[in-house]
């Protein structure tokens, strides 16, 4: 990545941090209110414990979703997050990817992307109408096809895979002539492999070989190989930077 874009993201996270992270309790304060705890937790860790719902949320809403579009506006000009995107769609073709994804969902069927995408190029009508989906991240000139990233935490619930999935459909199907590419994202991985992720609701919905991208998939699809790992050495002078800030 340039220097420009490593300061950016640098400057992201500190902001973040700052805005998100208790500066109006010292760490004698927490260690008082949470003294069992404080056995177990550095002092950065007890910040973070004392935030940790509020900041897990807002940095799927906010952070992960901001490091992406600045990292991918180094390489491309089309590159949103949260942006909304209106074509129109076969009508035969949204109804069947409606059936499937509600066939994923009751268990009636398992997720397999080359398979469905057959279907529901098979059950085109001619007719079409006007559909509107909305990526957390979208890139219009990646180089592969326009790209389409559903932005979420590694263990969704059944809603929120559902939900990705038929969004993903219909952004394919909008643009079925220009090679689409449609994922759900985890920006991290728990499971620190891939071959362990094991997340009942993903399974059931999302082929996970073809439609989901997990930690540094998700980072090198946007930047390029070797994106994660630069992220990585990023985030560690970030983390240096908000430990001095916070003390």
């Amino acid at each position: 990545m340039k220097k420009e874009t490593r300061n950016k993201i640098i400057r992201e996270i500190v902001d973040f941090g700052k805005r998100i992270l208790p500066t109006e309790y010292s760490i004698e304060e927490l260690k008082r209110a949470f003294p069992f705890h404080a056995v177990f937790f550095t002092d950065e860790g007890l910040r973070a414990f004392k935030v940790q719902r509020s900041l897990v949320t807002k940095m799927g809403m906010k952070l992960y979703p901001k490091i992406a579009l600045i990292i991918a506006r180094e390489r491309y000009n089309e590159a949103y997050v949260d942006y909304k995107i209106e074509g129109r769609a076969d009508s035969g073709m949204i109804r069947k990817a409606q059936e499937i994804v509600s066939s994923l969902r009751e268990g009636k069927r398992k997720p397999n992307a080359q398979l469905e995408w057959r279907e529901i190029l098979n059950a085109a009508s001619g007719k079409t109408e006007t559909h509107t989906v909305i990526a957390d991240l979208y890139i219009g000139d990646h180089e592969e096809g326009p790209l389409f990233m559903e932005i979420k935490s590694p263990r969704p619930n059944l809603d929120v895979c559902a939900q990705s999935k038929l969004k993903m459909l219909i952004f394919k199907i909008i643009f079925k002539d220009m090679n689409p590419q449609a994922y759900l994202a985890f920006p991290y991985n728990p499971f620190i492999k891939r071959e362990n992720y094991r997340h009942s609701p993903t399974e059931r919905i999302m082929d996970l070989d073809n439609e989901v991208l997990i930690g540094e998939e998700m980072w090198d699809k946007i930047g390029g190989p070797g994106t994660f790992n630069e992220l990585l050495e990023i985030l560690d002078e970030a983390a240096k930077i908000l430990r001095k800030l916070l003390k």
